[in-house]
């Protein structure tokens, strides 16, 4: 099964019924899946391609119109996560319930306490990342890198920030295309997300082998739904992103791969507190990252570094979490209680930094 790929131009350049039908569309990819795939985003293939060279050296992989594989290598030396484990800890976030700010080692998270996959294996999560929360956010304030000729980062805040600011823009796009399909009045999902309480993250997923992740004893992510409002994905080509497959009946749970067709397209995921406003209408996305589909049949070997950037749309802090008038009624009961969005990020984070 393939998640649907939808074209955001058609619905920016679109007439009322075109743009009518992307938010079904939209809407019923979410709905199915907790996932759709997205083209002709706001962010260009430059763009994406600057973006890229910050997180790491990367191959991609396209696939022509006759299908054949052509390798494409962008020899770009490595940028943040080149950068020496002194400097990396100099900006750590520290373990805790605050939002994340700086830089996160191997290990950091500790997905495996969600017990999500049905597996019961005990692993560790192998990635380190890189976060940061809104410029001037004097709550929670971002931890910067230095910027110098010798480690290739000068330029490194100006660019983030403008990425932080173009996926912000898009995110609230996409949640404004969200409340036509759904049919309530404008405002109702953004305004709670206009504060731009949000965060951008980059992932660095070093070399791994196959038996070691096949013997449980590490995940490159482990099983989890995000718990902002929606997320916005950029990932390399080297595969390993798998979503629950909603076909397989609950208590047992199985995923499908993602495959990374396209290294400029978009993917995008619903996350809890959609899930929880909604009350359940739309629910959020179960995934994990893992062994790439295609070397599933191999028994061992190595698994390169890959590299992907995420984007969390969140809800104002002071605003509440618990589900809106507009989804309850007498045939279908308030699911989710009332709770600030930081109070249930503190709570999240609290299990995850156990």
């Amino acid at each position: 099964m393939s998640l649907p790929v939808l074209d955001l131009s058609k619905y920016m350049r679109g007439n009322a019924p075109e743009q009518a039908e992307f938010g079904r569309d939209l809407l019923k990819s979410l709905q199915a899946h907790g996932f759709v795939k997205l083209v002709n985003h706001e962010f260009d293939r430059n763009y994406i391609d600057e973006l890229m060279d910050w997180v790491g050296d990367l191959e991609r992989i396209f696939l022509n119109i006759n299908l054949y594989l052509t390798k494409v290598n962008f020899l770009q030396s490595h940028r943040f996560f080149k950068l020496s484990p002194s400097t990396k800890a100099s900006i750590s976030h520290q373990k805790g319930v605050n939002p994340q700010r700086g830089y996160s080692g191997i290990g950091g998270e500790n997905f495996k306490i969600f017990a999500l996959d049905g597996t019961g294996e005990d692993y560790v999560d192998v990635k380190e990342h890189f976060d940061q929360g809104p410029r001037n956010d004097t709550s929670f304030p971002n931890q910067w890198p230095p910027e110098t000729a010798s480690n290739s980062l000068i330029g490194f805040r100006t660019f983030m920030e403008s990425c932080f600011d173009t996926a912000f823009t898009l995110s609230q796009k996409l949640l404004s295309i969200l409340e036509t399909a759904l049919k309530v009045a404008p405002g109702t999902l953004t305004s709670r997300c206009s504060r731009n309480h949000n965060e951008l993250r980059l992932n660095h997923y070093p070399p791994t082998t196959i038996e070691e992740i096949r013997n449980g004893h590490v995940r490159r992510t482990g099983a989890h739904t995000d718990y902002g409002v929606l997320t916005l994905l950029f990932q390399d080509q080297n595969g390993g992103l798998e979503i629950q497959d909603r076909s397989v009946s609950a208590p047992e749970v199985k995923f499908m791969p993602v495959t990374a067709d396209d290294p400029y397209e978009l993917v995008v995921n619903v996350a809890d507190t959609l899930q929880r406003w909604t009350n359940g209408i739309i629910p959020a996305g179960l995934h994990q990252v893992t062994i790439p589909d295609g070397r599933r049949h191999e028994a061992e070997g190595k698994l390169q570094e890959r590299f992907s950037i995420a984007y969390f749309m969140k809800s104002n802090r002071e605003e509440s979490v618990g589900s809106l008038p507009e989804f309850v009624d007498e045939k279908r009961l308030a699911k989710y209680e009332d709770m600030s969005a930081i109070d249930y990020h503190k709570r999240k984070h609290a299990v995850l930094y156990a």
